[in-house]
């Protein structure tokens, strides 16, 4: 048995099972879940555990009363004020000298807190990597944050941080009152569960996929839970407790017309508000024109998503109205490509006398063509779309080589080690290498090809991971990526254009130093 944990009477939990951990405290409001937050916190900063606690209520300030923990955001109630601009340098301080640190969003608007927490947890993702020490990070209200079907930056960072934390020492505990609105890949891979009740029908549905009873035992025994209980589930643990009332202040009580006073709160020593003081100055220092170039290279990011949004609605509705067809009342219809008419029009079988095709360059010349076609057959005309000779990457549309340069500065940006490791797998396909084979050719570490390569080129799908005998292979996935990425722009491209992309990300890929 390791560090205990009081956190009920019913429960014996030590502290070394929280590291890399993944936990998950769901209920509706009034149920107990945010005081079962606040007491696992409390029991983590007895045993000086280094945290962050995202805080979108401004309710967590209270555990000041007993511990020495930083409240940084904006608004009253924070001790420093911060911005994008040096989120990450407090999440270094946090991490490197174990201050325990409340962000408190609940001052920012919607956009500013995404910019903030995304700067700040993106360096607590980076800097674990490099110190691998035990860290945890509570968020409050996740469903806000990684909310069920919506695919954003931040909710891939944090899911990266709750799924795959636990070999950076990196562990995760997200609370929300709505269990259908949370990524059901994060709940359904928490290794712990704190379950309160809920009374949705659709929050019930996600407990009975957590819980191993029958749907009818979920609704009652979940029903009947009282403020306070909760169902806890750690692998083949499953039993109801009744979770202690939190020590500190509680901000996020439910009001009532006794009167409740605020306590004297802990201040935070002068050595740390001084580290942190200069790393804000380490920032403060920029000149004019890098503060400029960083808010240019934040709006531009903005505008590049926005307009990747609008190709895939402007290809979508494109490729919806695509096909035009004029249903003849008779034999069947001629096919001819849509910018191409027939000379002796297509040959079918049976209209033998048309043969050869010609382009058409002007709308006027296709509609003549069209008319040509229907009086000689006495039949109407199926427009299809023009394949693009895969010879010719510059007769790709310009949405297709759009996507191209997105995709290739997407993986410009990953580090070296992808890159090389890619750039490999490319000019080899579609040969598979182990990791010691693609570890020498490339001058990397073979552990890190196999601890930290994998996990992040697998999602995307751009290599293959397989099990053989002689251990963990890899091999390249671009065609089959290819065809599933570019699959909307099929109908225009053709079968020759998927060819061409192809190429062309290999090649723009392959050339790494």
């Amino acid at each position: 048995m390791g560090t205990p944990l009081y956190i009920s009477r019913d429960l014996e939990l030590d502290l070394e099972s929280l590291i890399g951990q993944c936990v998950a405290i769901l209920g509706i409001r009034g149920s107990g879940k945010s005081n079962t937050a606040g007491v696992i916190f409390e029991e983590l900063l007895n045993n000086n555990y280094p945290m962050s606690i995202v805080d979108i209520e401004g309710e967590y300030f209270g555990l000041k009363e007993k511990y020495e923990v930083l409240v940084v955001g904006t608004g009253d109630g924070v001790e420093i004020e911060i911005d994008a601009g040096c989120a990450a340098e407090i999440a270094e301080v946090s991490m490197e000298k174990n201050v325990p640190v409340v962000l408190d969003l609940s001052g920012f608007l919607s956009e500013e807190r995404t910019e903030v927490l995304m700067e700040y947890l993106s360096s607590l993702w980076n800097l674990a990597g490099t110190l691998r020490r035990p860290y945890i990070i509570g968020i409050e209200e996740a469903h806000e944050f990684i909310p069920q079907g919506v695919k954003t930056e931040l909710k891939e960072m944090i899911s990266r941080i709750a799924l795959r934390g636990r070999k950076r020492g990196l562990g995760a505990i997200v609370v929300s009152q709505r269990s259908a609105k949370v990524e059901k890949d994060v709940l359904s891979q928490a290794g712990m569960l704190l379950l309160h009740r809920v009374v949705h029908e659709v929050d019930m549905r996600v407990y009975s996929e957590l819980l191993p009873w029958r749907k009818s035992e979920v609704k009652e025994i979940i029903g009947s839970l009282e403020t306070g209980n909760c169902i806890f589930v750690n692998g083949e643990t499953v039993r109801p407790i009744y979770v202690r009332e939190r020590a500190t202040f509680h901000a996020g009580f439910t009001p009532s017309l006794e009167a409740v006073a605020t306590p004297e709160l802990k201040q935070v020593s002068a050595s740390i508000i001084e580290a942190i003081e200069r790393a804000r100055e380490g920032r403060g220092r920029r000149t004019r024109t890098q503060e400029l170039e960083e808010q240019l290279a934040r709006l531009q990011e903005k505008l590049t998503q926005k307009e990747e949004k609008i190709d895939e609605l402007e290809e979508t509705a494109r490729t919806l109205g695509y096909i035009k067809v004029e249903v003849p009342q008779g034999p069947p219809p001629a096919v001819v490509q849509r910018d191409c008419v027939p000379q002796e029009a297509v040959s079918v079988g049976f209209a033998p006398h048309l043969m050869g095709t010609t382009r058409c360059d002007s709308a006027e010349e296709r509609s003549t063509a069209r008319e040509r076609v229907a009086s000689e057959t006495g039949w109407g005309v199926i427009e299809v779309a023009p394949t693009v000779p895969a010879s010719s990457s510059s007769a790709l549309p310009p949405a297709v080589r759009r996507h191209i340069d997105r995709l290739v500065a997407r993986v410009e940006r990953r580090s070296l080690l992808e890159r090389r490791v890619l750039s490999f797998l490319f000019e080899h396909a579609p040969g598979s290498y182990t990791a010691s084979q693609i570890a020498a050719w490339t001058h990397c570490a073979r552990e890190m090809v196999e601890d930290e390569l994998p996990r992040e080129l697998l999602e995307v799908g751009l290599i293959a991971r397989e099990r053989r005998t002689d251990g963990l292979r890899f091999q390249s996935r671009l065609k089959t990526f290819v065809s599933d990425e570019f699959a909307v722009y099929l109908p225009d491209i053709g079968e020759s254009g998927l060819h061409a992309v192809t190429r062309q990300l290999s090649d723009r890929l392959i050339d790494v130093p």
